[in-house]
C-alpha cells in the first residue's frame, strides 16, 4: 500500500470530506474540522481525531496557531490513497514543535479497512516525516521522534505499530461525566484552602494564567505551554469562555486554573471539555484541584452544559479516586506510541 500514497492535491478535497464523512458515520464520533472551501482543507486534514486523537471542537484558529508558519506549505504534510473521485485513506504527519518531534495520524475508509494495509500506512507516514526532517537541514545522522495513538483495546494497531518499531509509552482514558450527578457529601468535603479565592477568568487574567499554565505542566510529560501570542488566538477564539474557566487567585498569582471549552460540534450540543486542570508544584497537596473542579463543574451546569468531559493519564492514577468520586467514568483509553527515527 506504501506505493499507492501520494501528496494531497486540491483536486482531492471532496473526495477528502466524504471520506471523513464515511469515517465519522462508521464510528459514531464528531470530528472537529469539515472543509468549507479548497484553502481549509490543512485544517481539516489536521484537526486532531476522535477516537485516534485526544481533542475535540478544536478552531480553525488554534489549528493555525499550532502549525504556525508552515500553514503555507502543509499539503505536502497530507497523504492519500486513490482516486480523485473516492479516496481511501488519508496520512497526515506534523511537526511538534521542531523537526524533532511528530505527530503520525491516519483515517481509512470503513469500507476499506480490511484491504488497506496498516503497514503500509505507516510506512508512508514514516517515509513522509524522514523526507521533510531532512528538508529541515536536522543532518544525516541526526534522530527525530515520531508519536502515533490508537484505542487502548485494539491488538491489530498495536501489533502494526509494534512491527513498525513503535512501543507503547503511556495511556490516556477518557472520562466523562453527566453534569448535576456530583453527590453533595463529596463536594461537602471539600475546602478552598486559606488565602486562597476561586473565581472565573476576567479580562486582564492573561499574564498570570500563562504563567500558572506553563509552571504547572512544566514537570509534566509531552508538557503543554503558552506564549502571549498563542494564548490571545486561543482567548478570542470561540473554544474560550470565560464564565467556565476558573482560576485559584493566591496573593497576586494563580495558584492553580481548570479551563474547560465547550464542543462547537453541532451533534455534541451540551458537551463541554475539561480541557486543562493544573495547580502550581508549591500549592500542591491541598485539595486544590478538587476544589477547582467543583467549581468548574457546577459553573458549567449554571451555563447549561448536561455533560463534561476530561483525558486522565494513565500515570497519573492519583487522580482516578477525584474523577470517580465527581461522577467520572471511563468511556475508552487512548495509547500513545513512541518510536526514533533515523533521519
Amino acid at each position: 500500500m506504501k506505493d499507492h500514497f501520494r501528496e494531497y492535491d486540491d483536486r482531492d478535497l471532496a473526495a477528502l470530506s466524504g471520506l471523513f464523512t464515511r469515517a465519522d458515520s462508521h464510528d459514531r464520533v464528531a470530528r472537529a474540522l469539515a472543509p468549507e472551501a479548497a484553502d481549509e482543507l490543512p485544517l481539516f486534514a489536521f484537526a486532531p481525531r476522535y477516537p485516534l486523537g485526544l481533542e475535540r471542537g478544536l478552531t480553525r484558529e488554534e489549528v493555525r496557531s499550532r502549525l504556525g508558519s508552515r500553514l503555507a506549505e502543509v499539503e505536502r504534510m497530507v497523504l492519500v490513497a486513490g482516486e480523485e473521485a473516492a479516496v481511501d485513506a488519508c496520512v497526515t504527519v506534523y511537526p511538534v514543535g521542531s523537526e524533532a518531534s511528530w505527530m503520525l495520524d491516519w483515517v481509512v475508509d470503513p469500507g476499506k479497512r480490511e484491504t488497506v494495509a496498516l503497514d503500509g500506512i505507516v510506512q508512508a507516514g514514516l517515509d513522509r516525516i524522514q523526507h521533510l526532517a531532512m528538508e529541515g537541514r536536522l543532518g544525516a545522522a541526526a534522530k527525530c521522534g515520531v508519536e502515533t495513538r490508537g484505542l487502548r483495546e485494539d491488538g491489530e494497531v498495536m501489533a502494526g505499530l509494534s512491527r513498525a518499531g513503535f512501543e507503547a509509552v503511556r495511556t490516556f482514558a477518557i472520562m466523562d461525566c453527566e453534569l448535576g450527578t456530583v453527590p453533595t457529601t463529596y463536594v461537602s468535603r471539600e475546602r478552598v484552602p486559606e488565602g486562597i479565592l476561586l473565581r472565573t477568568y476576567r479580562s486582564g487574567d492573561a499574564p498570570a494564567w500563562i504563567a500558572a499554565c506553563n509552571t504547572s505542566f512544566s514537570d509534566h510529560w509531552g508538557g503543554i505551554s503558552y506564549s502571549d501570542e498563542s494564548w490571545a488566538r486561543h482567548a478570542n477564539s470561540p473554544r474560550f469562555r470565560e464564565e467556565i474557566s476558573v482560576v485559584a487567585e493566591a496573593g497576586g498569582v494563580f495558584a492553580g486554573i481548570c479551563h474547560c471549552a465547550p464542543s462547537l460540534n453541532p451533534r455534541e450540543e451540551g458537551l463541554a471539555h475539561l480541557h486543562i486542570l493544573g495547580v502550581r508544584p508549591e500549592f500542591r497537596r491541598r485539595g486544590l484541584g478538587a476544589c477547582l473542579m467543583v467549581e468548574a463543574m457546577g459553573g458549567l451546569q449554571e451555563n447549561g452544559f448536561k455533560r463534561v468531559e476530561l483525558d486522565m493519564d494513565s500515570l497519573n492514577f492519583k487522580a482516578l479516586p477525584l474523577y470517580e468520586g465527581l461522577g467520572f467514568r471511563e468511556q475508552e483509553a487512548i495509547t500513545i506510541y513512541r518510536r526514533q527515527l533515523t533521519v
